[in-house]
């Protein structure tokens, strides 16, 4: 079913889609997980999944990680790529927002957007952070208004 192996996996826009990365696409599945509590009918396989959405990577040949804000309602996907870059999805628009190249020597092999936190309240201006990290290099701070 898919042409090569997930890289990342995450639950996405309050735990109604799956966000995958394949090869250089994202991609994002609608799905249904049947709670069936009889014992005969649980057997039968109603729990379903379909593709709502597929966006890819410009340059890149493999996304190595991503990340989604799952907390609250949010469009925006970071993608790395293998090419050290970094892809901003927007998929309410359904197409590529925006990129910053060679953010690491290497490969991102991680990346994190700032979800907030219950226990104490931050400026909406904090939402726009996310961090990457990368096997040789420290840890970046970007910004998404500035890709910076």
């Amino acid at each position: 079913r898919f042409p090569k192996p997930i890289g990342a996996a995450q639950f996405y826009y309050m735990d109604k889609f799956l966000l995958l990365a394949c090869g250089p696409s994202v991609q994002l599945y609608l799905y249904h997980l049947d709670a069936q509590r009889d014992d005969l009918k649980r057997l039968q396989q109603k729990s379903r999944c379909r593709l709502a959405g597929k966006l890819q990577m410009t340059s890149a040949a493999e996304i190595t990680c991503l990340s989604a804000a799952n907390a609250f309602f949010s469009y925006v996907v970071l993608a790395c790529g293998s090419d050290r870059s970094v892809e901003v999805f927007d998929l309410n628009a359904g197409c590529r927002a925006a990129g910053i190249p060679d953010v690491h020597t290497r490969a991102a092999h991680h990346v994190s957007q700032n979800q907030g936190s219950v226990f104490s309240t931050q400026g909406p201006d904090a939402y726009n952070l996310f961090l990457t990290s990368a096997m040789t290099d420290a840890i970046k701070l970007w910004d998404l208004r500035t890709l910076r």
